[in-house]
């Protein structure tokens, strides 16, 4: 998924939160759920005074913010740190992270030094005998040297 895309449905399905629990709020000012209970059981009793417009609101900010949590835990996923290696098959990359050594599938349009700190941005794959691969989308950015 890009990056784009994630930002546009995070967009999306927090708007469509805020304006379900707006009209919600608006629907049943007086808090009437609209139905009624089986007979001989204990219906729903709202809250004296029903429900005021501000309940929808709050409940439309706790599912933004709800989704502002979940863009920001999610939008560096498959973004690793490390110093690029030169190897018999390429470059390869060691994830400051977890420690894993990457073979670097790079595009033309990454230009990867060997020696160099960098952040990039991409995708994590492993093909059957286990072998870790990261296919590069984008230089992020480039710390200089590495020291060792």
């Amino acid at each position: 998924m890009s990056e784009r895309f994630t930002i546009r449905l995070v967009l999306g399905l927090t708007l469509c939160a805020v304006l379900v629990s707006s009209a919600q709020a608006q629907m049943y000012p007086g808090g009437s759920t609209g139905g009624s209970g089986s007979s001989g059981s204990p219906g729903y009793t709202p809250p004296k005074g029903g429900y005021s417009s501000a309940t929808g609101i709050a409940i439309g900010a706790g599912v933004a913010a709800g989704a502002g949590v979940a863009y920001l835990a999610l939008r560096n996923h498959g973004a690793m740190v490390g110093c690029v290696e030169s190897s018999a098959d390429g470059k390869k990359l060691t994830n400051e992270k977890d420690k894993k050594t990457y073979a670097l599938i790079a595009s033309n349009d990454v230009v990867l030094a060997p020696g160099e700190r960098v952040q990039l941005k991409g995708k994590k794959t492993e093909d059957d005998a286990g072998n870790l691969s990261f296919e590069v989308h984008k230089l992020v950015k480039d710390y200089g040297s590495c020291t060792q």
